[in-house]
């Protein structure tokens, strides 16, 4: 049994189609399923069943799928704890993709700088995909905006409020000044965008997927998107207001509103998860870090 074999195999079983999984690791696919032939063939069971187009793991494939990870990942700490900052990590941290973009960059920044020939792999995925990828070490490193379960390790990052949002392009801009208090009347006037899916992880209240109180005051939602690049260049030029994590209208260089007469606002917690942060050294000194 060799080291690549089980990170072929560990590739697969993350794919779950030989293919995809090929295109990923850069891996022929008859190299993935020669590889996985001959752990079938040394562990004496099979690792996969076919499914369709796609294949699913075993129960024996799920054990070896949870001790592979766990090789893996004491192989590469083995290397670095010997070898120093020069050794090679390979790092999956996994998270809605706005806080990906936010939380998940400035995570990668910092192992960067203890350990420069780092590589990192951003996943992005719903939160109660986060959360299972971590429990079952599939991933170093989760960022959610939910509780984490006892079962894993967790520390806030941040607090998180929401802002009522627009570009200077926005035809209230012209309307009024950016720091004049607008009544939220007027807000409601104009077109909102806001996503068809949690795309801003999970908010303090079941009423909207961003968290807005529509049941208190309903707005006029024309534009519904599922990816956050569509709701960028919606409001970047001017055509709708959105209500979004305040790092993120920072990030957009977008006007926050001062709303008046609507006493609702939204907040987060952001947490960074991961599972057993003594069990590798090079993370133990990361999470030490937050």
């Amino acid at each position: 049994m060799e080291i690549f074999e089980l990170q072929y195999f560990l590739s697969v079983a993350k794919n779950e189609n030989i293919h995809r999984a090929s295109e990923e690791s850069n891996v022929s696919p008859g190299s993935l399923s020669k590889a996985i032939s001959r752990l079938e063939d040394e562990l004496g069971v099979s690792l996969f069943y076919k499914q369709g187009r796609n294949i699913r793991l075993t129960p024996e494939g799920i054990a070896l799928k949870k001790r592979a990870s766990q090789i893996v990942q004491l192989t590469e700490d083995t290397k670095v704890e010997i070898g120093g900052t020069k050794g090679t990590l390979n790092i999956v941290i996994s998270a809605e993709e706005i806080l990906q973009t936010k939380f998940g960059l400035e995570l990668s920044q910092v192992i960067q700088k203890n350990y420069p020939n780092a590589r990192f792999q951003f996943q992005i995925q719903p939160e109660s995909k986060v959360l299972q990828q971590v429990q079952e070490g599939e991933v170093h490193f989760g960022i959610i905006t939910g509780e984490a379960p006892n079962t894993l390790s967790s520390k806030v990052l941040t607090k998180v409020e929401f802002k009522t949002c627009v570009s200077r392009k926005h035809p209230l801009l012209k309307k009024y000044s950016q720091s004049a208090k607008i009544p939220v009347e007027d807000v409601l006037k104009h077109s909102f965008v806001s996503p068809d899916q949690a795309l801003l992880g999970r908010v303090t209240t079941s009423a909207s997927l961003d968290g807005w109180r529509d049941d208190k005051f309903p707005r006029s939602i024309q534009y519904r998107a599922s990816g956050l690049k569509v709701m960028e260049e919606l409001i970047g030029q001017g055509h709708a207001i959105a209500y979004l994590p305040d790092y993120f209208v920072q990030s957009l260089d977008l006007i926050p509103l001062n709303i008046t007469g609507c006493p609702y606002s939204c907040h987060q917690t952001v947490r960074l998860i991961c599972k057993e942060p003594k069990s590798l050294g090079w993370m133990d000194k990361v999470w030490d870090h937050f």
